[in-house]
């Protein structure tokens, strides 16, 4: 569902009342001009930083989340996660140079450490187990799908911090839809030995032209069972960026100039 009306922004209804914040920024409240207009909240991008610090700024604010403690990534689209604490809060929150380098995912026990990565059309991954109080937050563009994030994610959950994937919550943030995904067979190849025959049927379909279409959250929703999250335990907000860039941002529709939309996940003390 879609909060806030000055800064509007993105929350799921599976953490409702939960002492957790989940949300993902929409491209609207903000400062920054055409392309990025105008709640960039990408240091990366052609957009100035004071721009994206002042957008920054006023949807922490909204948030109720001081911006300088963020904990921001240098996204490689890889698979690789760090583990945070508070020690790390401000990593990345005023700066490229400072942000975690080589990083697709951030894990963390403890409440207040503000877990953030950004987005423009690869799929936002939030995952929080309320009974040991751990949550983690995953980048899943295509080559970070392929190489199971989610899997990823979910095994360091359990194996550093006792998780139960059972009770892992997950949710699954606005990404290019399955009509819109363009991709050629590698990327068709890549995803195939992560599902079987009858799960990975439904995920692309072959055009005419000789390229796929693929399936991206879907991808993901599946591999999210298939780590051992609850089908219940699983809300996919249905958004496909392509189609909605009047809420976010979309890498391919605007050809790679354009914004970035961010995806926050904290536990509240």
């Amino acid at each position: 569902m879609i909060l806030g009306n000055q800064i509007p922004y993105l929350s799921f209804t599976i953490y409702k009342d939960l002492p957790v914040k989940a949300v993902v920024s929409t491209r609207k409240g903000g400062t920054s001009p055409a392309p990025y207009d105008s709640m960039n909240m990408g240091l990366h991008t052609g957009d100035s930083p004071e721009n994206v610090l002042e957008n920054r700024r006023r949807f922490f604010e909204e948030l109720g989340i001081p911006a300088g403690n963020l904990i921001n990534c240098r996204q490689v689209h890889g698979t690789h996660i760090e583990i945070v604490t508070k020690k790390d809060c401000g990593r990345g929150a005023l700066s490229l140079e400072s942000s975690i380098p080589g990083t697709d995912g951030l894990i963390t026990e403890e409440p207040d450490v503000p877990l953030t990565l950004n987005y423009a059309d690869c799929t936002p991954l939030f995952f929080y187990d309320p009974l040991r109080k751990v949550i983690g937050l995953s980048h899943g563009g295509w080559r970070g799908t392929a190489g199971n994030i989610v899997g990823k994610t979910v095994n360091l959950m359990v194996e550093k911090f006792g998780c139960h994937s059972k009770d892992i919550l997950g949710a699954i943030g606005p990404a290019i839809g399955f009509e819109n995904f363009e991709v050629g067979e590698e990327v068709v190849e890549a995803m195939r030995s992560l599902f079987t025959p009858s799960e990975f049927k439904n995920l692309y379909k072959t055009k005419p032209n000789g390229k796929y279409l693929f399936a991206l959250a879907e991808a993901n929703h599946v591999l999210m069972k298939k780590a051992g999250l609850s089908e219940n335990h699983i809300e996919d907000c249905h958004l496909c960026t392509w189609d909605r860039t009047d809420l976010f941002y979309s890498y391919r529709k605007d050809h790679g100039d354009t914004g970035r939309h961010m995806a926050v996940l904290m536990m509240e003390s």
